[in-house]
């Protein structure tokens, strides 16, 4: 029997393996997050409205063990309305309610272990960082419903498919990552990244993340690699390259992340889709400013680029408002329209 389908059987005996008691009680933790968000478009996207309005939300439960030796072990769930990039705590806006993630890890002097359904490498090496979010302060404007569709500013990943990851401690400001997928699916996540490319087999990550401080200023820095087999015949392997940085200083960051991805496509052959994003960021007590920029480039497909300010009000600890104005261009190659607006939102976030 190959490891792509032991992978599943293993990650269930080891949620039900009985492990030494050297601790006391577990301990139970309870998170979540929800989102609502009301958006004008002055060129909807195709199918689109002018006004549409969204709402995403995410759960999280976990149980962790403490050992008289330091190792953590435990198993966290997430059920909600789909995806979410972890750096910003961000929900998807999908209609079916998903388990969209679960998995069990070990955690000791020498790294970290997880089993399940969780973020690869190279993806968890930049989407840690915080205020790197493709858009507004809280990163909501990504879901974009009405509007001209968001370009993901992570490039191409496993997603949250069925995996084993490996992450080294952190040692003098430096942590490694490596992954693999069998296959990019899930055991209990339908994958709704929106993708023209059959899903891959075999789906390696590897991600470099140093943390560090030069005199008042904090930085941080990371690179991922991603590298799929095809999942289809005549279809090319999946090839990413990631890079990402930011600066803290005070209130004040700026961020940037820029990825290139060399895709299959059905019936052979391939695209190149590369995209850049900036971003500068401003918290003076609970209010908030983002100025940010994207473009990304798909041979052959389309040319999108766009641009914004936002802003955001913490009314209280655990709930935020946010104002965004957005300009936005996808130009197709080809015949078909090109998508040119812009768009207000007006959305709302609780956390507890």
């Amino acid at each position: 029997m190959t490891f792509r389908r032991t992978l599943p059987l293993v990650a269930l005996a080891l949620a039900g393996a009985p492990l030494p008691v050297l601790a006391a009680e577990p301990e139970f933790l309870f998170s979540g997050i929800g989102q609502a968000a009301g958006v004008y478009a002055t060129s909807p996207a195709p199918g689109g409205d002018r006004w549409s309005a969204y709402a995403g939300y995410g759960l999280t439960g976990e149980m962790e063990v403490t050992t008289d030796s330091g190792m953590r072990y435990g198993l966290v769930g997430t059920i909600g309305s789909g995806d979410y990039e972890r750096s910003l705590n961000r929900p998807g806006t999908n209609e079916k309610v998903t388990l969209n993630e679960g998995y069990i890890y070990l955690t000791s002097a020498w790294g970290g272990l997880r089993i399940g359904d969780e973020d690869g490498a190279a993806k968890r090496a930049i989407d840690l960082m915080p205020l790197i979010g493709g858009g507004q302060f809280d990163g909501y404007w990504t879901g974009g419903a009405g509007a001209e569709p968001f370009a993901d500013h992570l490039g191409r990943n496993s997603d949250d498919a069925t995996k084993i990851l490996y992450e080294t401690p952190r040692l003098f400001g430096l942590r490694a990552g490596l992954s693999y997928a069998p296959e990019r699916d899930s055991l209990v996540e339908d994958l709704k990244d929106p993708s023209f490319v059959p899903a891959e087999d075999d789906f390696w990550e590897f991600g470099l993340n140093y943390r560090g401080d030069a005199a008042a200023v904090s930085y941080e820095l990371a690179a991922g690699y991603g590298l799929g087999e095809g999942g289809a015949p005549g279809v090319d392997d999946t090839r990413h390259l990631s890079l990402a940085g930011l600066l803290l200083y005070g209130g004040f960051s700026a961020g940037a992340v820029w990825f290139d991805d060399e895709v299959g496509l059905p019936g052979g052959g391939g695209t190149d889709v590369n995209g850049l994003t900036l971003q500068g960021n401003y918290e003076n007590g609970p209010y908030g400013l983002t100025v940010w920029w994207q473009t990304q480039e798909a041979d052959a497909i389309s040319d999108y680029e766009a641009y914004g300010l936002g802003l955001s009000w913490r009314v209280r600890p655990e709930a935020t408002l946010g104002l965004d104005l957005v300009r936005y261009a996808n130009e197709p190659v080809g015949p078909a329209n090109n998508d040119k607006g812009v768009a207000v939102q007006v959305s709302g976030t609780l956390r507890f």
